[in-house]
C-alpha cells in the first residue's frame, strides 16, 4: 500500500513528538501492509504547523528513511505536505515555499473542518489549468448538511480528487462518499503511534470485504502511485 497522507515527521506541527515516535509509526505502518509513504506535515497556515520549512521537511524525512532503513524496515519515505487551504496556494507553490506530495505535481489540501469553503474550488481550478492534481484531505469531515455534500459534489466533478481518512472508512459520511463515488484515494491522516495510529489495514481490509478487491486495489495502491509519481 502507498500513504499519502500522515504527519510522521517529528516536532513539525501536532504529528509525531519525537524521534522515536515517528519510528514507531514507521514500523506500524510496515506491518500494515504501507511499503511508500508521503511524510505530510501542516503548511504553515494551519494552526496546528510548529516549524515548517521546505529544507527542514526534506532533512526530517531523510534522517527518519535513515533511521528505518538503519531498523531493518524496508518502507520508502517521500517529503510532502498537507496545505491549509487559503486563496493565495497557487503562489506559494509557486515560489516553492511549500512541497507537492513526493515531488510531483500532485497537492494535498485540506479545507477548514467546520464547513465547505466556498472559495475552494475556483482556486483548485486555477491549480488544475496550471497541471497540478488537486487531492481534497478528508472530504468526510466536511459533511453537515445536504447543501454540504452538494458542493462536494460539485468540487469533484471539477476534477478534484477525494481522500478519504482510513479510520473512517466505515463511518456514514464516509460511506455517503462511497454511495456517491466521491472516494479516489484512502490514506492514514496518522499523528502518533497511540492515539491517531495508522488504521490503514483495517481500511483496506473493510474496503475490501465491502466494495472488493479491485476498488481495494485502486484506492491504496494504483491510484496513490499514479499521483506520486507525476
Amino acid at each position: 500500500m502507498i500513504d499519502i497522507h500522515c504527519h510522521i515527521l517529528h516536532n513539525i506541527d501536532d504529528g509525531a513528538r519525537t524521534a522515536e515516535i515517528s519510528l514507531n509509526m514507521v514500523r506500524q505502518a510496515y506491518d500494515a501492509g504501507v511499503r511508500t509513504l508521503v511524510c505530510t506535515p501542516h503548511s504553515p497556515d494551519s494552526s496546528a504547523s510548529r516549524h515548517y520549512s521546505p529544507a527542514l521537511i526534506r532533512e526530517r524525512t531523510t534522517a527518519l528513511q535513515q533511521a528505518a532503513n538503519q531498523a531493518g524496515i524496508a518502507l520508502t519515505l517521500l517529503p510532502g505536505t498537507e496545505i491549509s487551504f487559503v486563496p493565495t496556494v497557487p503562489q506559494k507553490l509557486a515560489s516553492k515555499q511549500i512541497l507537492s506530495l513526493a515531488g510531483s505535481r500532485t497537492v494535498l489540501i485540506e479545507m477548514p473542518v467546520f464547513a465547505v469553503d466556498q472559495r475552494f474550488l475556483p482556486v483548485a481550478q486555477t491549480l488544475i489549468a496550471e497541471g497540478y492534481t488537486v487531492v481534497l484531505a478528508h472530504p468526510e469531515r466536511y459533511i453537515y448538511n445536504a447543501q454540504d455534500l452538494h458542493d462536494l459534489q460539485a468540487i469533484h466533478e471539477a476534477g478534484v480528487l477525494f481522500q478519504v481518512t482510513a479510520i473512517a472508512v466505515d463511518e456514514p459520511h464516509s460511506l455517503a462518499l462511497f454511495e456517491h463515488h466521491l472516494v479516489d484515494v484512502v490514506a492514514s491522516d496518522a499523528h502518533s503511534d497511540t492515539y491517531r495510529p495508522t488504521a490503514m489495514r483495517f481500511a483496506y481490509d473493510y474496503v475490501n470485504g465491502r466494495f472488493g478487491e479491485a476498488m481495494a486495489q485502486q484506492l491504496f495502491v494504483t491510484t496513490p502511485q499514479k499521483l506520486i509519481a507525476q
